[in-house]
């Protein structure tokens, strides 16, 4: 039963196996993918008259804020919530599903062209979600909404991060009040609200992935205080950051013991 963090690409490399949701048991076929949420729940079973073998890829639109702007991660999003896109098999004929049969080597990997290769088919298969118009240059001529829909289309979302309406208001050509009201219609919440998820989320990944200490995860994911970020994680998450990177993070070797033998 897959659990696996954000968008889970798992193809079947060989073998007969069978996939069991709510709604019925469809039967996958060797060199079938399957793409599925996070949220989506179901069973992938073997069948008894052979091995099955599979290999697999998680993809996290929220971590790659550097990368995609907050209006691709928030097409993302919705695209999560569709139920015809929350799951998909791709039959072994499918463009995508043969590329990713072609770019996975035959042992595990994780080096950079191979990331970079999955990163490609993944926005590939959600190409349709992604496009939008070209961009274009943003002008006073435009209306408030456009200029910021524009924004955002061309901005990467960790930019967000450290940026404050009253210094984004001015190059949007509107008030600070008028900007959070065409914030909230364009992207579904409030300013406030969207840089705290994405502090949040920035603060997880670094407690989970280094050895930071917690003031500097602070300062990094936006955070000026200590005391505000320990006050904003726990009220989100129900603990401290300390006792989250406890749960979650990455188990640090144990300290090697050095016994020092003094002469008699």
């Amino acid at each position: 039963m897959p659990k696996l963090p954000g968008w889970s690409f798992i193809q079947i490399r060989s073998g007969i196996s069978y996939w069991q949701q709510p709604t019925g048991t469809l039967e996958i076929s060797p060199g079938s993918a399957l793409v599925l949420t996070k949220e989506f729940r179901g069973a992938l079973r073997a069948s008894q008259l052979s091995d099955v073998s599979i290999s697999y890829f998680c993809m996290e639109p929220e971590k790659l804020s550097g990368l995609l702007s907050l209006s691709e991660q928030n097409s993302l999003k919705k695209a999560a919530a569709k139920e015809h896109l929350a799951v998909r098999v791709l039959l072994p004929t499918d463009p995508i599903a043969e590329r990713f049969k072609g770019i996975v080597p035959a042992q595990n990997g994780s080096h950079l062209a191979l990331r970079l290769q999955l990163l490609q088919l993944f926005l590939d298969l959600f190409r349709g979600e992604l496009m939008g118009e070209e961009p274009v240059e943003i002008s006073p001529a435009m209306d408030g909404r456009a200029r910021l829909r524009q924004f955002l289309k061309q901005t990467a979302a960790s930019e967000f991060l450290n940026l404050s309406l009253a210094e984004l208001a001015p190059r949007m050509h509107c008030s600070p009040r008028h900007l959070s009201r065409l914030f909230h219609q364009e992207v579904g919440t409030s300013f406030r609200d969207k840089q705290t998820e994405m502090r949040l989320a920035k603060a997880c990944q670094l407690l989970a992935t280094s050895n930071a200490k917690v003031i500097d995860v602070a300062l990094t994911s936006g955070y000026q205080s200590n005391s505000l970020f320990s006050l904003m994680f726990k009220k989100h998450f129900g603990v401290s950051p300390g006792r989250w990177r406890q749960r979650h993070g990455k188990k640090s070797p144990p300290r090697q013991k050095f016994v020092r033998t003094l002469p008699a």
